[in-house]
């Protein structure tokens, strides 16, 4: 029944994940919208409802070991084995904006989080957990975050205001055609939100039959099960030559992961932080800001194979000490 369930979820995120780019491309070309703005809130906000909800879920059932390691292995995922596979598959080009406003946003996030989570060693206190004013602040984050993107879009698409004030919004085919995209995107967002739960059910009960541990299921399992919907988009994105909606999707989706998702889910229940997650959290600081510092540094701002193939075995790497620990 769980493989069932695993193949099940794969061919519901898979064809969710055509249904979605194909959507959100046309919605932003039609608008003039960056393809990294459309990647960095409906797409990356789509595809991170499988972690939204496996963590709303787990601090309901006071299951908080669950959400953080879903939460920390979700982000390293995305930073390491998505990033590091289109890489592979073609050099990603990284925007001013990204550069300078995305990537910086995703290094603070992840280094609120180890911060906020270890006061056992910053305030010398006997606990290490978020608590509901670490949730808050997150929030604040992401509210900073938000009005950043919409400053973005609507800059972006200014002079297609001035365009719908002419009457070209009333061109019955072109509204047929915007029905139809956001179709597709709702589409394909119910079957990377189904597909993701599916895969998570299949592959959590898999690991379980084989006796992993909890933490190691949240890590290895459950993490990287919820971002299998962000992996098949940028790689359909990645094909279509839409780099800015690969970027957008990954950096989009590890913001609104910590910031939203653990802020409401500290609000909600304080998560504490097994100290065994802290070698992942490190890893997760180190490769955001190697990303920070190669694209600050590099002339052409692009990111090849070599430093593809550096974030894969990185993250190989931390896969095999997981699962031998």
């Amino acid at each position: 029944m769980d493989i069932l369930l695993l193949l099940l979820g794969i061919g519901l995120a898979v064809s969710g994940a055509h249904y979605l780019v194909d959507g959100g491309s046309a919605i932003a070309k039609r608008y003039n919208i960056p393809t990294l703005v459309i990647g960095s809130t409906i797409v990356a906000f789509g595809t991170s409802m499988p972690e939204f909800t496996v963590n709303i879920n787990s601090a309901i059932n006071g299951n908080t070991d669950l959400a953080f390691g879903n939460i920390i292995g979700s982000n390293l995922f995305n930073i390491c084995a998505i990033v590091g596979i289109v890489c592979l598959l073609t050099p990603i080009k990284v925007g001013r904006d990204t550069a300078t406003k995305d990537l910086p946003m995703c290094l603070i996030a992840a280094a609120a989080v180890l911060i906020c989570g270890n006061q056992i060693y910053f305030d010398h206190i006997n606990y290490h957990e978020l608590f509901l004013s670490d949730g808050l602040i997150f929030l604040f984050f992401f509210g900073i975050f938000m009005f950043y993107v919409y400053g973005e879009a609507s800059a972006a698409s200014s002079h297609h205001a001035k365009a719908m004030k002419r009457g070209l919004s009333s061109d019955g085919e072109k509204s047929h055609e915007l029905m139809k995209s956001i179709g597709f995107v709702i589409v394909g967002l119910l079957g990377l939100v189904f597909g993701g739960g599916f895969i998570v059910d299949g592959a959590s009960g898999i690991a379980k039959g084989f006796g992993m541990p909890e933490r190691v299921i949240g890590l290895v399992i459950v993490g990287p099960g919820t971002s299998v919907p962000e992996l098949i988009t940028s790689i359909a994105a990645a094909r279509r030559k839409d780099v800015g909606m690969v970027m957008g999707n990954v950096l989009g989706s590890n913001i609104f992961n910590i910031f939203f998702t653990l802020g409401a889910t500290a609000i909600i229940m304080p998560i504490p932080l097994d100290l065994g997650l802290n070698t992942v959290l490190i890893i997760n600081l180190a490769v955001t800001a190697l990303l920070v510092a190669y694209v600050g540094l590099s002339k052409n701002k692009t990111l090849g194979r070599g430093i593809g193939a550096l974030l894969l075995v990185v993250y190989i790497a931390y896969i095999a000490k997981s699962l031998m620990s």
